[in-house]
């Protein structure tokens, strides 16, 4: 895997916070359909893939946004890609600090 990319999406016409997470939890919705590793944190959404399929996703993310009704969403986007190699993973980034998540209690046990 050579990329990792945060995604963090804001609706900016909706009037309430229930509209915001509406929206957001749609482009949340898309981006488990892909099928890539990802980790959703309070601010932002990580996802791991090659560049290409990253890349696509992004550009997505604006186009479910606007089908889910908004009309105008800021996206910030932060890429960490290495053509020749791999990126470190969210796992390693992260998962020591979520011990009892299942996601990385393999890894858990694996350090304990």
């Amino acid at each position: 895997m050579d990329c990792s990319v945060a995604i963090q999406f804001l609706p900016m016409d909706a009037q309430t916070d229930e509209e915001v997470c509406r929206v957001v939890d749609a482009v949340i919705a898309y981006i488990d359909s892909t099928g890539v590793d990802y980790f959703v944190g309070p601010f932002e959404t990580a996802i791991e893939a090659d560049y290409d399929t990253c890349m696509e996703i992004v550009k997505n993310c604006q186009l479910v946004g606007a089908k889910a009704g908004c009309k105008k969403m800021a996206t910030y986007v932060k890429i960490d890609y290495r053509p020749d190699g791999d990126v470190m993973t969210t796992e390693h980034k992260v998962g020591k600090y979520h011990p009892t998540d299942s996601e990385f209690s393999q890894k858990a046990e694996e350090v304990a």
